[in-house]
C-alpha cells in the first residue's frame, strides 16, 4: 500500500490509523506471549491490521526521501475485501 508521505513506524501508531491509496488501515501496538490473545504484553512493536512491522527501511532519491515498511503478513484495508467479495462467482465456495 501506499502513503503519500514517508512516515517511521512510530509516526503510523501514533497516528491510530492511516488512509492508504487501497483504503483505511488501523494501527496498534504489537502484542507478545499469552494464550489466543489473553495475557499478553505490547512488545514496543507496531502492526497494521493485524500484520507486525518487521523492520522499516528509509532511503533518499535526490530530491525524494521514502520509508518501506517490511510486513510479516498482508495488511488489506477493508474496501479491498469488499471489492473482491463483488468479484466472486455465484454459487461457488
Amino acid at each position: 500500500h501506499v502513503i503519500l508521505e514517508p512516515v517511521t513506524a512510530d509516526q503510523l501508531f501514533n497516528s491510530g490509523g492511516i488512509v492508504t491509496e487501497g483504503g483505511d488501515v488501523i494501527a496498534e501496538r504489537s502484542v507478545s506471549g499469552g494464550f489466543f490473545g489473553v495475557g499478553g504484553k505490547e512488545d514496543g512493536g507496531v502492526t497494521l491490521n493485524g500484520a507486525k512491522v518487521v523492520k522499516s527501511l528509509e532511503f533518499a532519491d535526490g530530491t525524494k526521501n521514502g520509508v518501506i515498511h517490511e510486513m510479516d503478513g498482508f495488511i488489506s484495508p477493508s474496501t479491498m475485501w469488499r471489492y473482491v467479495d463483488q468479484l466472486r462467482i455465484p454459487g461457488s465456495n
